[in-house]
């Protein structure tokens, strides 16, 4: 057994070092990563704690502070280098790694707990965010404590655990906002549903007046901070973010980019490709039974217990409660994915010793199917790096070829990673106030970032620039009498 336990870790760190070096090679992408990561930036350069920016001057209503807090931090640490707002989201996704291992090892056993930690991150959802400058990490680690805690109090554990589990609800209010008492008090209300007169008692559990004032006391104060600074802040936030945002395709009213309109239900199918290996490997294994007489009642009869049906709402209640939004990412399954890789671990733990010979293997080889999958990625970056979804090589070379500060103007529109590694504030410019900088500045240096679709536009109306280089959106210019 200690054998296996020290395989088991050896590998789960093995996934995590992996995605650290995934981290620090990859640049930061457009839009989500490059767009927060530059509100972390400039919180950080202006030390401003209170209100987020998504641009200089400009207050970004659209999401609490949480993670741009520690992104923030991790700036003042590090410095300002792609993977310093990365590195929050790694160590947000270890410590909700851990309150799983804690979990289960207190209700199991070491290798139940490891095997759902190494579930859990090796999913495809849970390992591509975990270094991504992204936020629902974080909410994910508050609903997870508060779930945990919950069945802490179930199982007659201590009752600072029923405090614990309103401390998540606080922080998931300052991570994402309302959201996070939905996720969490859906799942309960679902799961006491189906056994209401045995579990509604449960919630009695839970210390309702300490606990509540605990939770304001945690994230309250910065909301009245933010709404006194920046007047408008709540309207927007709670009644746009959160409402018109879920209702309304399309959504118009998004300050700060556009609504990712999906066909209602569309999420079910996020879930397959998101949960990758383990969801086609649980749906396999669930029809597998289905199947079989005796391994169905076995099945059935599981899934009617407290704790089994509890996980099984856990995982599925974010795609239930996202099927009926009009607006919906990849991102807002992650919240369910701690209760994927229990139920796994659960299952494997009840394996037989004939059954689980044959199914390590399979176990432990779709373990790497997910780090494999990053490191041809990073392969793909090597050779593609122009058609990536970043304008990181771009600004590098504008850099290099930059003498003394030269200016460089952006026409019409800018990417949020141009934004993010220019590292100040950027030039918009019509293609009116281009022509007037060409007939002032014709013995000046200077650079053009276009669109690609007006590449003819510049080299028609302009003889003497020339293009230096060429991403998959944007191209950059060059303007100078003596080009080389």
């Amino acid at each position: 057994m200690q054998q296996e336990i020290r395989r088991l870790i050896i590998l789960f760190w093995g996934i995590v070092l992996s995605r650290i070096l995934l981290i620090i090679y990859l640049p930061l992408m457009d839009t989500t990563e490059a767009r927060y990561a530059n509100i972390a930036l400039i919180m950080s350069k202006t030390q401003d704690w209170i209100t987020p920016y998504f641009d200089y001057g400009v207050p970004y209503w659209g999401k609490p502070p949480l993670a741009f807090w520690f992104q923030a931090l991790s700036y003042d640490i590090f410095g300002i280098h792609d993977f310093s707002p990365r590195v929050p989201s790694l160590i947000i996704t270890l410590l909700t790694a851990w309150i799983i291992y804690r979990l289960i090892l207190t209700l199991k056993d070491k290798i139940t707990a490891l095997w759902a930690i190494i579930i859990y991150f090796s999913s495809l959802l849970v390992y591509a965010l975990s270094g991504a400058v992204i936020l629902d990490t974080y909410l994910t680690f508050a609903t997870t404590l508060s779930f945990a805690s919950f069945i802490m109090l179930l199982n007659g554990h201590k009752k600072y655990w029923g405090y614990l589990f309103f401390v998540g609800l606080g922080i998931g209010l300052l991570a994402k906002g309302p959201l996070a008492i939905v996720l969490v008090g859906g799942t309960i209300f679902i799961w006491i549903l189906f056994s209401f007169k045995k579990r509604i008692k449960s919630i009695l559990l839970l210390p309702w007046g300490g606990g509540l004032v605990l939770m304001l006391l945690i994230a309250l104060p910065w909301y009245i901070l933010a709404e006194n600074k920046t007047p408008g802040f709540l309207h927007y936030f709670i009644i746009g973010e959160h409402f018109d945002r879920f209702l309304d395709p399309g959504w118009k009213g998004d300050l700060y980019g556009t609504a990712h309109h999906k066909p209602k239900g569309t999420v079910w199918l996020m879930w397959l490709y998101c949960s990758l290996p383990w969801g086609l490997i649980g749906i396999w294994l669930v029809l597998k039974n289905l199947f079989n007489k005796e391994k169905y009642k076995i099945l059935f009869t599981q899934l009617q217990t407290d704790e089994i049906s509890f996980y099984v709402i856990w995982m599925l209640f974010p795609m239930l409660f996202f099927t009926m939004a009009a607006n919906v990412t990849e991102t807002y399954l992650l919240y369910g994915f701690p209760a994927l890789g229990i139920l796994f671990a659960i299952y494997y733990n009840s394996l037989d010793a004939i059954v689980l010979k044959k199914q390590r293997k399979l176990f432990l080889i779709s373990t790497l199917f997910v780090p494999l999958i990053g490191f041809f990625g990073a392969f793909y970056v090597m050779k593609n790096a122009p058609k990536l979804k970043t304008e990181k090589f771009l600004i590098q070379k504008y850099h290099h070829l930059a003498k003394h500060n030269e200016p460089i103007y952006f026409l019409n529109n800018k990417e949020f990673s141009e934004t993010y590694y220019m590292n100040k504030k950027v030039n918009i410019i019509s293609f009116k106030e281009l022509k007037q900088i060409a007939n002032n500045n014709t013995n000046k240096r200077y650079f053009i970032v276009v669109q690609n679709n007006n590449d003819n536009l510049i080299e028609q109306n302009f003889k003497n620039y020339k293009l230096v280089y060429k991403s998959s959106r944007h191209t950059l210019f060059f303007n100078s009498p003596c080009f080389r």
